[in-house]
């Protein structure tokens, strides 16, 4: 999610939740086949845009420029390895990792294999913006998967709601003034303890889950949401621009909406294995 937006943005970006939560709804429903190419898509943009942002950053010591093919190209393969389950989403993961470093190692010029940066930032996308995300694909395959994501996509969208409008009315301790400006411990507190009211909620009625195991799962999915969130942020400070893209009006890109379902989501299906 973006920094806090103005009372201007947010009616843009009111005009273009309620749709768009509609639609994700009903898309809930579909096969998992259906979510997976969905998802596939998502991390297919969402790597496109964090593939812009690097090679617009103009500090020599982040340069990002890594191949339009690549991050897009291991979205369509992790994708489609999610669709044969955890094992497949891992292989897939594995042979991109592999590849982008033989890659590296192979056509980088010997000047500059002491830095390696475009290595580092690939590496990084790869786990951040494709196969984070692509956990979705693995939990709705889970019995029970579309109450799952139900779950996960309420906690971290009411934590958001809560921790904006928690922050506006009582924020004043900033909580990480050089990396997002606008967020505050106030309104992350009121994130994590709205979101865990809603867990709790969602998941005593829908799927018989004890409200305290609802509530304390709930609270930490938030807390991994907001670090999410601060996650893309940074990167967004680091390539200086103010969005991730600009397909969602009032949001601003695919990574702006989704940052803090990225590592919320493989917490979350992990901790159902485990469970």
């Amino acid at each position: 999610m973006s920094d806090a937006p103005s009372t201007s943005d947010l009616s843009a970006r009111v005009k273009t939740g309620i749709p768009l939560a509609a639609g994700i709804i009903i898309l809930l429903f579909t096969p998992t086949f259906v979510i997976g190419l969905l998802v596939l898509a998502v991390a297919f943009i969402g790597a496109q845009e964090l593939t812009s942002m690097l090679a617009k950053s103009d500090n020599d010591e982040t340069p990002g420029l890594l191949p339009e093919w690549l991050l897009p190209g291991t979205a369509v393969l992790m994708g489609l390895g999610a669709l044969a389950g955890e094992s497949g989403l891992h292989a897939a993961l594995l042979i991109s990792v592999v590849g982008w470093i033989f890659y590296e190692l192979i056509f980088t010029p010997k000047s500059e294999l002491a830095k390696l940066s475009a290595l580092g930032f690939g590496l990084f996308g790869m786990v951040w913006a494709v196969w984070s995300v692509l956990h979705i694909t693995l939990i709705k395959a889970l019995p029970d998967g579309t109450a799952l994501l139900f779950y996960l996509l309420l906690v971290i969208s009411f934590s958001d709601i809560f921790a904006y409008f928690g922050g506006k009315r009582f924020g004043k301790s900033l909580l990480a003034p050089s990396i997002s400006p606008k967020k505050t411990w106030e309104g992350s507190f009121f994130g994590v303890v709205g979101g865990g009211i809603v867990g709790a909620v969602f998941g005593e009625l829908t799927m018989s889950m004890f409200w305290l195991y609802g509530l304390l799962l709930a609270m930490l999915l938030a807390v991994v949401g907001q670090l999410g969130d601060l996650v893309e942020s940074k990167i967004k400070r680091l390539c200086n621009v103010k969005d991730s893209g600009t397909l969602l009006p009032g949001h601003g890109g695919i990574l702006d909406r989704i940052d803090g379902h990225m590592l919320a989501a493989p917490v979350f299906y992990y901790l159902l294995q485990l469970g």
